[in-house]
C-alpha cells in the first residue's frame, strides 16, 4: 500500500511538472511577448506604463525614460534636451521612411500626445531620423486633442479620447500632418 501510494504521489508530481514546464509556462510566456507587442501599437499600448514619468517640468532627465515605454522604443534612439527652448530631440539611428512610414508616423504622434500630456511645460519634440527632422509643437497636438491634455490621463479617457482616434483613418490622415507640415 505505501509503495502504492509512492508511486501515485510520484506520477501526479510528474504530471504537475509536466503540465506547469508544459503549459503553463509556455502560456506566460507568450503573454509576456503579446504584451511587448501591443506597447509598439498605439492601439493596445497600456497607459498605466507610462503614468510614472508624469512631471512638471522637462529638464528632469528621467523624464526620457518615457520613451522607453511607447511604440518605437525597439528602435535605437539618443535624446537631448534642450531646456531653453523647452524642448527635446529624439535622435533615431534608422532611417524614417523605411518600412511602413504610415504606421511610424502615427507612433510618433501619439508619442507626442503622450510626452506633451505627462511633462508640463515640454513645448516641442524633434523627432530625428538619418534622412530627415520632424518636430511637433504642443500647440499643434492641443488643437487636435484639446487644450487640456493632462485631463487624458486616466485609462478611461485616454482609450476614448486618444486611442479610439486612431481607429479613424480621416482624424488620423489630418493629425500626422502635423509631423508632416513640421518637416526640416
Amino acid at each position: 500500500m505505501r509503495t502504492k501510494l509512492i508511486v501515485l504521489l510520484a506520477v501526479i508530481g510528474l504530471g504537475m511538472f509536466a503540465l506547469i514546464q508544459g503549459v503553463i509556462i509556455p502560456d506566460r510566456e507568450l503573454a509576456a511577448k503579446q504584451y511587448l507587442e501591443d506597447q509598439q501599437n498605439p492601439l493596445t499600448h497600456d497607459l498605466q506604463t507610462i503614468l510614472p514619468y508624469k512631471h512638471k517640468y522637462m529638464g528632469a532627465v528621467s523624464n526620457l525614460n518615457l520613451f522607453n515605454h511607447l511604440p518605437l522604443s525597439n528602435e535605437r534612439r539618443s535624446f537631448q534636451l534642450r531646456p531653453e527652448q523647452f524642448a527635446i530631440e529624439v535622435k533615431y539611428e534608422a532611417s524614417e521612411l523605411r518600412s511602413d512610414e504610415k504606421k511610424i508616423r502615427q507612433a510618433l504622434l501619439y508619442n507626442s500626445v503622450a510626452a506633451f500630456a505627462l511633462i508640463d511645460n515640454l513645448q516641442i519634440i524633434e523627432y530625428q531620423f538619418v534622412d530627415e527632422t520632424l518636430t511637433i509643437a504642443r500647440a499643434d497636438v492641443q488643437k487636435a486633442f484639446g487644450d487640456d491634455l493632462k485631463s487624458l490621463l486616466t485609462t478611461d479617457k485616454w482609450r476614448s479620447e486618444v486611442q479610439k482616434k486612431w481607429r479613424d483613418e480621416a482624424f488620423l490622415a489630418e493629425s500626422v500632418k502635423l509631423l508632416q507640415e513640421k518637416r526640416q
